[in-house]
């Protein structure tokens, strides 16, 4: 009887906990809260561990903007959806009432791939990663017209799309081989073992070594990374004015806090924000 009262003691103790988790877990969502909805494609300009920390460019966007944004919220979180989450119409969270809640915003989106809700719309773009091509300086390859007969090493997922989608350059390369590091393919381009590198400007501008290879004038592809929001929820002006603001050497006591933060994320300046106060859409 001893034992059978102690395992059932036990078992209580468990269910208590897991009453306790769950309500916990439920609870932090609220009328008053913000859900900021991500997906797995998303990094870098965001991660979020298991214990749900956010880190990464964003992260730190909505920290110094979410007092000009707010209104009437009182605190945000980030949530991972999934892909094809439509904001504002699919619920998936609740609090320990179970009433339903949305996310409101969607990160990590990019206008010009993939296909979006016609009912979303979208701050002007804030990061942009560009898909180059480069050679040795001095050298004779200097443009995209010049890929006749090269030796191309590919890096990254980004400039693998871009470059097979460019037929007309790809068909006539003398070989092309994919490198996973950098580092490496600017080693084998000053070996002489390749004769163009195409990447994105994530990967290569980290670096530091943009002066030292010829980046041929343009670019294969070109990802304008945004912030969606439900058409008429006012969100984008809001967001618009609020990231002008941190840019700007006229507000706050630091003046342009946003470019250091793009710095500080991505290893240089690869922000293409240009939203003016006059600029209506």
């Amino acid at each position: 009887m001893k034992k059978l009262v102690s395992v059932m003691l036990c078992l209580a103790l468990v269910l208590v906990v897991f009453a306790g988790c769950s309500k916990a877990e439920k609870e932090k969502y609220s009328d008053t809260k913000l859900i900021i909805g991500y997906t797995e494609a998303v990094a870098p300009l965001l991660e979020v561990d298991e214990n749900g920390k956010a880190t990464g460019f964003e992260a730190e966007l909505f920290r110094k903007i979410f007092d000009s944004v707010k209104g009437d919220l009182k605190s945000y979180t980030f949530e991972k959806v999934e892909e094809g989450y439509e904001l504002e119409k699919d619920g998936g969270f609740f609090d320990s009432k179970d009433k339903e809640y949305s996310a409101g915003l969607l990160l990590g989106v990019s206008t010009n791939h993939g296909t979006f809700n016609e009912d979303y719309s979208f701050t002007d773009p804030i990061i942009t990663n560009r898909v180059i091509a480069l050679a040795k300086k001095g050298g004779d390859r200097t443009s995209f017209t010049e890929f006749k007969d090269a030796k191309v090493l590919v890096v990254s997922a980004a400039a693998k799309t871009a470059f097979e989608k460019n037929t007309a350059i790809a068909g006539v390369c003398k070989s092309v081989d994919e490198e996973k590091d950098i580092n490496t393919a600017l080693a084998k381009l000053d070996k002489g073992e390749a004769d163009i590198v195409v990447t994105d400007e994530f990967s290569f501008m980290p670096t530091g070594k943009a002066d030292s290879y010829t980046v041929f004038e343009g670019e294969l592809d070109r990802i304008d990374y945004v912030i969606a929001c439900a058409k008429y929820s006012g969100w984008k002006d809001s967001l618009n004015e609020a990231i002008f603001e941190l840019k700007s050497e006229d507000y706050g006591k630091n003046g342009d806090e946003f470019t250091p933060l793009v710095e500080k994320a991505f290893g240089y300046n690869a922000s293409s924000f240009d939203w003016q106060p006059s600029k209506t859409k």
